[in-house]
């Protein structure tokens, strides 16, 4: 099946045999090729064309399109030629070997046997900065119209122009050109588009084109995803919309878990959201990929790192990027109860923001409802009057949740309501389908909430459920069945039965430590725990709540196998 997305483009081609690699070639100045070229993209829509070698550097041959080419007084041909010369030179010394460095290498010598990487200079069609084939990546025994080559087609406009971007476009493809090697050859496994132009978009901080951010490519897909930050990350109908986001989310990547979760997981013989969540367990973190997206959901929205190191961007030039919700309310008492509904794809984000009138003294509820096959993810931020900022996790089950916004402290002013679809973790297309939501936000009177809050070290089980919890503060611990036989004292007879909305007014919590060390674990339902391996700043920082951790006995921390630490 042949696939092409431009680029920006990338065109992937899945096939089932290994390579033959054909005798070893050396190019030379003046030769003349014809080459295959993809009628999408090609500004006259031609699938092939004839070409002229006029550079070789150490790590590439340059080929310009002849009828470009003649089409040029010598006075621009001679400039084009400068402009390829200092455009391999970069690549040469700086594009190359950085992103060979991280990334891993292309496939050296490859099909061709020949270590040189092959850049047709084409005329494209407009916006098209240059695209990648991975057809070309075989022999034509197995792909009839395949170039048997290395290859990156670039746009001879652009080229010509001398524009920074061409270094720009060129690292980005080369990306494409290793990741095909790393995962198409050596992994046999197709990448995700939306993660393989995530890694092309974050090479142009890597290799150092962002570090001057006003002129910036990255400054570019910023702006693009303000326009439209409700764009699905997965789906790729490819719009500048699906680069902004990937690119956005990628500098979050980086900062908040090291840039080298971007080039491990290229490694792994996993594709997508799963070498995400393979990456995090193998490095002890807690975090899954959909706790990493709606704590990059909160980033964007509140963009404020004094919160906690999670909430925003540690470098300057991106602490202004702030989404603008989708919807904003104002509830008060005339109006304390709003429906709505919103269809939202996978992994498409959803701000939504209602304000309440705080001379009321309510609570704000906050219902949720999907189909049940669906796996919404639902969390909150609300504003307190005393100012504090506290961002909760909406439980779901079969597509439904209830949760409350309310301390019975202090009032809230505003809640901000994230949502997305993260049902599908790969095989994501062009377009996806949207499911629906529907959210009910009301105002009820705070004695409900009081009423839900129960004695610390109390027993709790959900309405026509077996699972038994305890109580702490606005915190809930599960106690699995053995756990409940250390404890002398707890009967699990003595469980109170509570409603759903009380229920899911506490927090879960997998927290504990044992009495007298200052050691804390998270225990897991496979019954391991896993020492928090981090300073008590670094816990602040994370947006961890000293307040979440359960104090447990001897028996039951022995209870649990121990396993890798979390180390953030």
């Amino acid at each position: 099946m042949n696939k092409k997305y431009p680029s920006f483009l990338i065109a992937i081609v899945t096939v089932s045999f290994f390579l033959i690699p054909n005798p070893g070639r050396a190019d030379v100045l003046g030769q003349k090729e014809s080459f295959f070229v993809d009628p999408d993209f090609d500004k006259y829509n031609r699938s092939q064309l004839s070409a002229t070698l006029h550079h070789v550097s150490d790590k590439l041959y340059f080929y310009v399109e002849d009828s470009y080419w003649n089409g040029l007084d010598t006075f621009h041909q001679n400039s084009l030629v400068a402009n390829i010369t200092v455009l391999a030179e970069e690549f040469d010394e700086r594009i190359y070997l950085k992103e060979v460095q991280f990334w891993g290498s292309e496939a050296n010598p490859g099909v061709d046997s020949d270590p040189r990487i092959t850049i047709l200079v084409e005329q494209l069609a407009s916006s098209n900065g240059g695209y990648f084939n991975t057809a070309n990546g075989y022999t034509k025994s197995q792909i009839p119209d395949s170039n048997s080559r290395e290859m990156i087609f670039l746009s001879a406009e652009s080229v010509n122009s001398g524009s920074e971007l061409t270094k720009v476009f060129l690292a980005h493809e080369f990306q494409h050109l290793i990741s095909f090697n790393q995962k198409d050859l050596i992994n046999r496994i197709n990448e995700d588009v939306w993660l393989n132009e995530l890694r092309s978009e974050y090479s142009t901080s890597l290799v150092g084109y962002n570090d001057i951010y006003r002129s910036s490519n990255l400054n570019r897909r910023v702006i693009s995803f303000l326009e439209n930050s409700s764009d699905s990350l997965t789906e790729w109908p490819n719009k500048s919309s699906d680069y902004g986001i990937v690119s956005v989310f990628a500098e979050y990547l980086a900062e908040q878990y090291g840039k080298n979760i971007l080039s491990e997981t290229l490694r792994l013989p996993l594709s997508g959201i799963d070498s995400f969540n393979n990456f995090l367990q193998a490095g002890g973190y807690y975090e899954r990929f959909s706790d990493i997206f709606l704590e990059w959901m909160a980033a964007v929205y509140l963009n404020n790192i004094n919160l906690g190191s999670s909430y925003g961007y540690i470098r300057p030039e991106l602490r202004d990027i702030k989404v603008r919700p989708q919807s904003s309310a104002y509830m008060s008492g005339s109006l304390n109860e709003l429906t709505s509904s919103y269809s939202i794809k996978n992994w498409q984000p959803l701000w939504l923001e209602y304000n309440f009138d705080t001379a009321l003294n309510k609570s704000p509820k906050i219902e949720v409802g999907g189909q049940s096959d669906q796996n919404f993810i639902v969390s909150y931020i609300t504003f307190f009057n005393d100012g504090r900022v506290r961002l909760d996790r909406l439980p779901m089950t079969s597509g439904k949740g209830v949760g409350y916004a309310s301390n019975l402290n202090s009032g809230v002013k505003k809640i901000a309501l994230l949502a997305t679809n993260g049902t599908k973790l790969s095989k994501f297309y062009t377009e996806e389908t949207p499911y629906n939501l529907s959210l009910k936000v009301s105002l009820v009177d705070p004695s409900l909430v009081e009423k839900a809050l129960l004695k610390d070290g109390a027993l709790v089980r959900k309405n026509n459920e077996k699972e038994i919890y305890v109580i702490w503060g606005k915190y809930k611990r599960y106690l699995a069945p053995g756990v409940m036989n250390l404890y002398g004292h707890l009967d699990p007879a003595s469980a109170i039965e509570v409603s759903p909305e009380v229920f899911d007014f506490y927090t879960t919590s997998n927290y504990v430590k044992y009495a007298g060390d200052e050691k804390v674990y998270a225990v897991w339902s496979d019954i391991t725990k896993h020492w928090l391996n981090i300073t008590p700043q670094q816990w602040d920082a994370s947006g961890r709540d000293w307040g979440a951790i359960f104090t447990i006995n001897d028996l039951e921390l022995n209870y649990y196998k121990t396993e890798a630490d979390i180390t953030r």
